[in-house]
């Protein structure tokens, strides 16, 4: 897939699935944001991604304030030019049973999960629209397919992006721009670190596939949703799951 002479966008990209999309990315050719919290991550991938032989620059922003947002893409603008693909990757993971959860709780997780989504795509979608092509691309999870216990807060933020997903594919596919979302199962990225062995085996037995996924699984179908070949897929929710939820 060659994505020479586009910009992409991809927030929570310092670690994790976001840094594997930003690489590879930037192995396609693509100009990269690389976006996060941690500095000192950041400037990594910014290096790792320059060493692949691609252009990428580093900013910081709370994707959960529309003004931040709005900042970050003006500064990418100046960067490297109007973003061409955004990637919503970035996100927050907590539990708590509902009689327990307090509202603060309730909104900082829509505010990261899905307002977030929000800010980032519309401070993109005029330059997309002006350029006549587009892609948004947004990593969700399969509690917004099926929800789990003491997920009320995740399941409803991840819902609610894919029913963004959904209505704005309708909305702009005119412009040239497709919307679609990739629900990862369990892969394996830093997070999983503090889980046991014993913890994990149960996990997998859980899999139809018998394994937990890579992240390279979930940058290749992104690098597709990203491309020209994906101009006729628009609106989807694509399960990445071992077969997880079918």
């Amino acid at each position: 897939m060659d994505l020479s002479g586009k910009t992409a966008l991809v927030t929570g990209s310092s670690s994790g699935i976001g840094r594997g999309i930003a690489l590879a990315f930037a192995q396609h050719g693509a100009n990269v944001v690389i976006t996060g919290r941690n500095q000192e991550r950041i400037a990594q991938v910014v290096r790792e991604a320059e060493a692949s032989g691609g252009t990428a620059v580093g900013l910081s922003a709370d994707v959960a304030s529309f003004g931040e947002v709005q900042a970050m893409v003006e500064q990418a603008r100046a960067a490297l030019g109007p973003i061409d693909i955004l990637v919503n990757n970035a996100g927050v993971f907590t539990t708590r049973p509902l009689h327990d959860m307090t509202e603060a709780e309730w909104d900082d997780m829509l505010a990261v999960d899905l307002k977030s989504v929000f800010n980032c795509t519309r401070a993109v979608i005029n330059d997309m629209r002006a350029s006549g092509w587009g892609r948004i691309v947004c990593i969700t999870g399969l509690v917004g397919n099926v929800g789990y216990a003491n997920t009320a807060h995740v399941a409803a933020a991840k819902a609610g992006v894919h029913g963004f997903v959904r209505a704005l594919a309708r909305e702009v596919i005119d412009a040239g721009i497709t919307v679609n979302a990739i629900t990862p199962g369990l892969i394996d990225t830093p997070i999983l670190a503090g889980i046991s062995e014993a913890q994990m085996a149960v996990f997998t037995q859980e899999i139809p596939a018998g394994r937990i996924g890579t992240v390279e699984e979930i940058t290749a179908a992104t690098v597709y949703f990203s491309s020209d070949a994906a101009a006729y897929t628009t609106g989807q929710i694509l399960n990445i799951s071992g077969g997880g939820v079918i």
